[in-house]
């Protein structure tokens, strides 16, 4: 694909009230970048680094053990500060930077993939995954050439926007796309002129529309995926998107969950046809249940493999380590 995707995963996320990163925080027992960096994986998108700063230790180690490379933001000064970071570590890289915030797991992959063929069938140098939201409080709002509404002219702050900016409801979800060469090259000229007195990368698109270069914004997110998590509500929110989501792919594929919306599950479990999951049972880990089992309700199993047709009496808790016993 000739694209290396940037994460942004340096932030300390106040709103957590944690001393773990907010990034680190489990969702679905997976930590939230480990969500975004397997949407990455998932999309075709091999060549990985993420921008790290507040708990270097701990994210830079997930990452790594992920396979990902590390850029090591010392001073949290803005998003335009963070991609600079990992300007050495991509001073090689030619082709396209795809950006995405290490607090975005709700993101598609197909609107990942779409987002990408987009922007390489617009002409732009560079492009912003947009979204309509009902509500836009909060967010960084599209500015569109009045003339020409398939370009875009720049992105205003909310805390920067005027009154009849603020009513503009196509926002930034944070994810871009864009030339490596015009990314670095331009990451110099940015000020930090505003409130904040951050470098924000989204002057980067006023700098292009200067130097005359296109700019589009692709407004294929649905207000659901946009959404980021800042805080322990957001988080349990996330959680029952992904969750949900999780139930109607396996119920898809020929799996019975019986009072559905009272069962947890996690990513890695995996399911086979005519499985049927008994109500309020928690299955975690790489947990395999094969065809035809019947897990009863109350049951909580947790890296173990039930056998085909075998029934798992209700209240039964198997669990079985991840490491060979010592």
């Amino acid at each position: 694909m000739n694209v290396a995707g940037l994460v942004l995963a340096a932030g300390k996320g106040t709103r957590m009230k944690s001393q773990v990163p907010k990034v680190m925080h489990g969702l679905l027992g997976i930590p939230i970048l480990g969500h975004v960096l397997a949407l990455l994986d998932s999309t075709g998108v091999e060549d990985v680094t993420v921008v790290i700063g507040h708990g270097a230790d701990i994210v830079g180690a997930f990452v790594k053990e992920y396979g990902g490379n590390v850029a090591v933001q010392e001073e949290q000064r803005g998003t335009a500060h963070a991609v600079l970071a990992a300007r050495d570590v991509l001073k090689k890289f030619d082709g396209d930077v795809l950006i995405l915030c290490g607090d975005t797991p709700l993101l598609k992959p197909g609107t990942l993939s779409g987002f990408i063929e987009a922007h390489r069938s617009s002409g732009a140098i560079i492009s912003i995954l947009s979204s309509n939201f009902s509500d836009p409080t909060g967010y960084g709002r599209i500015i569109r050439h009045r003339d020409n509404p398939a370009s875009v002219r720049a992105i205003i702050e909310e805390r920067d926007a005027t009154d009849e900016q603020r009513r503009i409801r196509e926002i930034n979800t944070g994810s871009y796309i864009c030339s490596s060469q015009f990314l670095f090259d331009s990451l110099g000229e940015i000020g930090c002129d505003n409130v904040q007195g951050e470098y924000y990368l989204t002057d980067i698109v006023e700098l292009a529309v200067r130097r005359g270069e296109k700019v589009s914004a692709i407004c294929s997110a649905s207000e659901e995926e946009a959404l980021g998590i800042n805080s322990r509500a957001d988080l349990a929110r996330a959680e029952r998107v992904l969750l949900n989501r999780l139930l109607h792919r396996w119920m898809s594929e020929g799996v019975t969950f019986e009072l559905a919306e009272s069962i947890y599950l996690e990513p890695r479990v995996k399911l086979e046809r005519d499985v049927v999951i008994g109500p309020h049972s928690v299955l975690k880990g790489n947990t395999i249940i094969k065809k035809g089992a019947v897990i009863g309700a109350f049951s909580y199993l947790e890296n173990v493999t039930v056998e085909s047709g075998v029934t798992i009496s209700p209240y039964s808790i198997l669990k079985k380590s991840k490491c060979p016993a010592q």
